[in-house]
C-alpha cells in the first residue's frame, strides 16, 4: 500500500516556531500517482520584521518580503488550490501549525484536509540517528540541491517518500493518523477577568494603552491593536499592531502592568519597509 494517490507535498519558511511565529514562504507540489501535476511557490509577507536567526537558516530577508501578499491572501490561495486533498510534509506538525495559526489571524477558513508526516515515517522505518531532512536527502542517495527554502523542500520531501514507499514495510499508516488540518489550529486561551478589555479590543479591533516591562525591567507606556492570544511554551502571549514601530510584536501578558482602552486612536497600518534591527518581542 502506498501514499494516498492524489495529494499535496508542501513545505514552509517562517521567523519562528508557531502560532507566534510567521510566514514567510511555502512551497507545494501536487502529486498523483508518481507523477507532478502542478506546483505552488509564494513568498509571504510575515507584518513584522523577519529575524536574523531565521534569515541564517533559509537567507530570506525583510526587502524579499515587502511587495509579497500577507499569509491572509496565500493560505487562502493555497487552500483553494489543494482542495481537499492530503498534506504531507517532513515534521508536518510544524507546517501545519503555521498555516492553521495564520488562518486564524485572518479568519480563513480551514479544510479538512489530512496532514500525513514524512518524518514519522522515517522514525517508524528507518534505523537512524538523524531523521533531518538534509540528512536523509545526503545519506539515502536522493536528488541534492538548495535545503531550507520552500519549494525545494517540498521536492525532498517528495523524493523521500517515494524512497519510503519502496521499503515493504510501509504503508499510508507509517504517516501518521492523518489528523485534519483544522486540528492544527491554535487553542483559544482563557484570559483572566482583568484582562478581558484586551479581548475585547481584539474584537472591535481598538487601541489599548498598557503599561509594559521590558526585559531590562524598565517600564514603558506602548499603544498597540491586540489582535492574537496563545500560548507558547508555559507562557501566555498577546499579538498586537504597535502603534508605534507599525508591526505587530507579541507580548508577554505576564509583563502588562496596566491597560487601558483607546476607542478615539486613530488607524494604523503596518509599514511594508520593515527592518530586523527594529524588532522586538516583550
Amino acid at each position: 500500500m502506498g501514499a494516498p494517490r492524489d495529494y499535496v507535498i508542501l513545505d514552509t519558511e517562517t521567523t519562528g516556531l508557531p502560532p507566534g511565529g510567521r510566514l514567510v514562504e511555502i512551497g507545494a507540489l501536487r502529486i498523483r500517482g508518481q507523477n507532478l501535476i502542478e506546483t505552488f511557490h509564494r513568498l509571504v509577507f510575515p507584518e513584522t520584521p523577519v529575524p536574523e536567526r531565521a534569515t541564517a537558516v533559509h537567507g530570506i530577508r525583510d526587502q524579499d518580503l515587502n511587495q509579497a501578499a500577507d499569509a491572509g491572501e496565500v493560505v487562502e490561495e493555497f487552500l483553494a488550490w489543494a482542495k481537499g486533498r492530503p498534506l504531507i510534509a517532513h515534521n508536518a506538525g510544524f507546517d501545519a501549525s503555521i498555516l492553521a495559526a495564520e488562518a486564524v489571524r485572518f479568519q480563513v477558513p480551514l479544510g479538512e484536509n489530512r496532514v500525513m508526516c514524512t518524518l514519522k515515517a522515517s522514525r517508524k522505518l528507518l534505523g537512524r540517528r538523524s531523521h533531518s531532512l538534509q540528512s536523509l536527502v545526503h545519506d539515502l542517495g536522493l536528488p541534492e540541491g538548495r535545503m531550507h527554502r520552500a519549494l525545494d523542500d517540498a521536492y525532498h520531501a517528495w523524493h523521500l517518500l517515494e524512497k519510503l514507499q519502496n521499503l515493504g514495510s510501509f504503508n499510508p499508516r507509517t504517516l501518521g493518523p492523518g489528523r485534519p488540518l483544522s486540528s492544527f489550529a491554535p487553542e483559544k486561551p482563557r484570559l483572566p477577568a482583568s484582562r478581558q478589555l484586551l479581548w475585547e479590543a481584539s474584537r472591535k479591533q481598538e487601541a489599548v494603552d498598557l503599561h509594559y516591562l521590558l526585559r531590562d525591567r524598565r517600564f514603558v507606556p506602548i499603544r498597540v491593536t491586540p489582535r492574537l492570544f496563545y500560548r507558547q511554551g508555559k507562557g501566555l502571549w498577546m499579538e498586537a499592531l504597535c502603534h508605534q514601530a507599525c508591526f505587530y510584536k507579541s507580548y508577554r501578558m505576564d509583563r502588562i502592568v496596566a491597560a487601558h482602552p483607546c476607542p478615539q486612536a486613530g488607524p494604523v497600518e503596518v509599514r511594508r519597509n520593515l527592518g530586523s534591527s527594529s524588532s522586538f518581542s516583550g
